[in-house]
């Protein structure tokens, strides 16, 4: 049995993205041209937006975890002090008292937002630099309406909970480039 790396899931996730992504332009170009002139998208792209979405924060999720991971690893290397919370929040492992009064672990519940602001401020700990993340950002206000359009499509109540518009897919993929951005641009200065 090979044993799997993060790398291999982050580049998996990147390609579901891409075959997504491709999915979708390809069912949008697909469309037909009514007898009245009007354009009819067929009701497959719907599908493709869908899963479009839920690739891209099933990715972003995944560098998150991967880059609180790597900075607690190299405090812990380079001496730097972390607490036991941090260590704990960053492979999402929380903890609570059953019944007979015993310490039991469980998942964490962190929301992706917290949890990607957490990210960032450990790779200011683990680099000594200030982020230049800023949640003013373009791409942080689209993730954060991203992130609602995942919660109402993972829980849909009513028949256009499961609609992705045309905005809401741009809003995602700019999410999805802009958060690649920036980790790419810690990387880059961090490598100096």
């Amino acid at each position: 049995m090979t044993e799997r790396t993060t790398r291999e899931l982050i580049e998996t996730l990147g390609d579901d993205i891409d075959r997504c992504h491709a999915s979708l332009i390809k069912a949008i170009d697909d469309n037909e041209i009514d007898k009245d002139g009007s354009v009819s998208v067929s009701a497959d792209h719907e599908h493709h937006a869908r899963n479009l979405v839920r690739a891209i924060l099933a990715f972003i999720e995944a560098v998150t975890f991967s880059v609180k991971v790597s900075c607690i690893e190299r405090c812990l290397n380079k001496g730097i002090a972390v607490s036991d919370h941090e260590r704990y929040l960053t492979v999402e492992i929380d903890s609570e008292l059953n019944e007979k009064g015993e310490i039991i672990e469980r998942p964490a519940r962190i929301r992706l937002t917290n949890n990607i602001r957490f990210a960032f401020r450990l790779v200011e700990k683990a680099y000594g630099k200030p982020s230049t993340f800023d949640p003013a950002s373009e791409w942080w206000s689209c993730l954060r309406e991203t992130i609602r359009v995942r919660d109402r499509l993972t829980h849909p109540r009513m028949p256009e909970d499961v609609d992705v518009s045309g905005d809401e897919i741009v809003k995602a993929l700019k999410a999805k480039a802009g958060f690649t951005e920036v980790l790419l641009a810690h990387k880059k200065r961090h490598k100096k």
